[in-house]
């Protein structure tokens, strides 16, 4: 029989603080508490709960520049995990199964037979098959499922990240449909810098990293399948409350965006609004070589016809977003300052930006 995974008893205590009714329900002295905890945890002696401390009160602390959106997103839980990881694409899939699998227990305990556990369990499947270092991530799944530290990081990343702003149980999908999706933005840009890197001089290895890329390419749009299980009605009872929680605010998809097609200077003004996103418009980001022209410089038939799968793949994504906003945020404003849906319609279609510079993409996970 497996081991119960328990937290230590302080870091159980915050999380049970922050679970109890959603963390717009907290009051005044328990912020200020959970902000001095995170203070104090950072003079702690290095151990396992002082560092779930850390990991559970950094949102708290306000002595730190971190955007709203970090704040609701717990990002830097799964940049800890990541972090644990050789090989990133691995690492990701683990923290996707993590998330997914989370997700799944609280909706399988509301009602198991839902349309929604249904979708669950078809992605979660699809995640298994996705190609990670030596074969297929359902591998790498269960061997780390059945490590005892990797399961406890995993536990860890889980319990670190759930909480919603409104205690609303639909808030749940949200937020853990965000969390996936940052992760595949991620996978998505860290393959697509790889290509960059060797297309001009290893074209073997590129060809063979792109059609890895195409098999995640469509993870965006499984992601929102499961979503579209949230009615109108139920995201707006929520919505409010998760503040920027939008694309719109996330370094992830943007640095995804540049990686695949170059700078887009219709963004600048959204990228100048937001401080974190200020790095976008300047050197050298603003001069990255894109996986477009990275491929289509390669001459490849096989490496082009693979780019657009891959490009397929994100214009469904890219309308579906649009069709979201359009759908659930009708005449409503959005996120991050900008106007909803019709924001998101501008940037459906997509050209590669021409560059002659060789500055690949970055390759780090992304957050403030």
């Amino acid at each position: 029989m497996a081991t119960k995974l328990l937290l230590p008893t302080r870091s159980a205590e915050v999380v049970r603080l922050q679970a109890a009714a959603g963390r717009l329900a907290l009051t005044g002295e328990q912020r200020i508490w959970l902000e001095r905890l995170y203070e104090q945890a950072l003079h702690l002696p290095d151990d396992t709960d002082h560092e779930l401390l850390l990991l559970l009160t950094r949102t708290y602390c306000r002595s730190e520049p971190i955007p709203e959106y970090y704040r609701y997103t717990h990002l830097h839980v799964f940049d800890w995990f990541l972090a644990k990881h050789v090989d990133p694409v691995s690492g990701a899939v683990l923290a996707l199964e993590t998330t997914l699998a989370a997700l799944d227990d609280e909706e399988r305990a509301a009602d198991p037979g839902t349309e929604r556990v249904a979708r669950l369990d078809a992605i979660r499947e699809h995640l298994r098959t996705l190609p990670v270092a030596g074969g297929p991530a359902g591998r790498v799944i269960d061997e780390a499922r059945a490590d005892e530290t990797r399961a406890w990081e995993m536990f860890a990343l889980a319990s670190c990240t759930g909480f919603t702003m409104s205690g609303r149980h639909d808030e749940q999908i949200f937020l853990r449909t965000v969390q996936a999706c940052e992760l595949s933005y991620f996978v998505i840009r860290w393959l697509a810098s790889w290509v960059v890197r060797t297309a001009d001089r290893d074209v073997v290895t590129a060809h063979a990293r792109l059609r890895q890329l195409s098999a995640y390419a469509d993870l965006p749009n499984r992601l929102f399948h499961l979503l579209q299980t949230l009615t109108p009605e139920s995201f707006l009872e929520f919505r409010d409350a998760t503040g920027a929680a939008s694309a719109v605010q996330s370094l992830n998809y943007h640095l995804m965006e540049l990686a695949l097609y170059g700078y887009d200077a219709r963004k600048a003004p959204i990228f100048e609004r937001h401080e974190h996103l200020r790095a976008v418009n300047q050197y050298p980001l603003r001069v990255v070589r894109p996986l477009h022209l990275a491929v289509t410089a390669t001459a490849h038939p096989g490496m082009e016809g693979v780019l657009r799968e891959v490009e397929r793949a994100l214009l469904t994504w890219r309308g579906r977003h649009y069709g979201f906003g359009a759908r659930y945020l009708p005449g409503r404003p959005g996120s991050g300052g900008t106007e909803g849906a019709g924001y998101l319609k501008r940037f459906v279609g997509k050209d590669a930006v021409a560059t002659v510079t060789p500055v690949p993409p970055p390759t780090h996970f992304a957050y403030r």
